[in-house]
């Protein structure tokens, strides 16, 4: 396995790891292949963008895809994707890509990693040291009402 630092033309495969890794439970979503490139075009185009990706003789397995966003007395690292695909799932990827992506950071001067997360997720995340704080998300459906 091999983690490097994701470069522009890795989008493609990008995009087709996330889908499959969110084919399934807990998100059963359906990604279309222009829908996930977008989704990776965007997180990429972030203030200093980047991301980690795990990968075997160049097919992408999983990655950390996220940006730096600039706060008021230090800088955080916000992860806005996390994902590894089905079949290399439990094998300790996903937590090497955050061991990874807490040495780049950590090189950068960064540090605190932020990400927002469900519930299902609890445990993976305590085992790589992230911890929940006092925030919770909020949001409103708009709808055509």
């Amino acid at each position: 396995m091999d983690y490097r630092i994701v470069k522009k033309e890795d989008t493609d495969g990008l995009a087709k790891a996330m889908s499959l890794a969110y084919s399934e439970e807990p998100w059963n979503e359906n990604w279309s292949e222009e829908k996930a490139v977008k989704r990776v075009q965007a997180i990429l185009g972030n203030y200093q963008a980047f991301g980690i990706a795990a990968a075997d003789n160049e097919q992408i397995l999983g990655a950390v895809l996220g940006h730096v966003d600039p706060y008021a007395e230090e800088d955080f690292f916000f992860v806005s994707e996390l994902f590894v695909v089905p079949e290399y799932k439990k094998r300790g990827i996903g937590r090497q890509l955050i061991s990874e992506l807490e040495i780049l950071l950590k090189e950068k001067g960064i540090n605190v990693i932020q990400l927002i997360s469900i519930d299902y997720n609890d445990n993976f995340y305590h085992k790589c040291g992230l911890e929940k704080d006092s925030v919770s998300v909020r949001y409103k459906r708009l709808s055509d009402q």
